[in-house]
């Protein structure tokens, strides 16, 4: 799962070439790993691991040790907070990191604000114009080129609902119970 099992639409992984969703490619990678045998422990947290010979020796936090020839580490995805007024009393009442389907449910017909200009931030913005009247991606630099691949770049001018303000930040997010609106400059 992690980040790319929350994204709406991945374009650029090698043997998909029309593309799927982060869910459909997270499942497909576990159904792979376990028909290798691998054993998926979700979620689970190790504390430390030492080398001995050939093995890897995890300790869980419970004290539980495993062994292992081989170990892939995930350590999550971490968010970039938007650091401004009123934004972090709003989390999960109309502000949103990594906003997936639900999210666009309860916004059907309303107008949606991405703060970004990354990748995700495209992908986010290509799934929400189904469900928003608008989406407005506010971005501080000059363009997304810096910073998105040009396969969404072209997506998003060639989407009409979705409109991209540049060289913009958020000054202040309010609200009391919910989000009820932003001012960016």
């Amino acid at each position: 799962g992690g980040q790319a099992g929350t994204s709406s639409r991945i374009e650029n992984y090698l043997g998909f070439p029309v593309g799927l969703s982060g869910s459909d490619l997270a499942r497909r990678a576990v159904a792979q790993a376990e028909r290798f045998g691998t054993e998926i422990l979700t979620p689970k947290e190790a504390v430390s691991v030492r080398i001995e010979d050939q093995y890897r020796i995890l300790t869980m936090s419970d004290g539980t040790e495993i062994s292992c020839h081989a170990l892939m580490i995930a350590t999550g995805v971490q968010y970039r907070y938007l650091d401004v007024p009123g934004c972090s009393d709003l989390i999960g009442a109309g502000v949103y990191y990594g906003a997936a389907m639900t999210e666009a449910l309860a916004v059907k017909d309303q107008d949606v604000y991405i703060v970004g200009a990354g990748n995700s931030a495209g992908q986010a913005a290509m799934f929400f114009m189904r469900h928003a009247a608008n989406v407005y991606m506010l971005v501080r630099g000059e363009s997304l080129a810096k910073t998105m691949s040009s396969y969404l770049i072209d997506q998003i001018a060639a989407t009409s609902n979705i409109h991209v303000l540049t060289q913009t930040e958020v000054k202040v997010v309010y609200g009391s119970e919910r989000l009820d609106g932003l001012t960016y400059v």
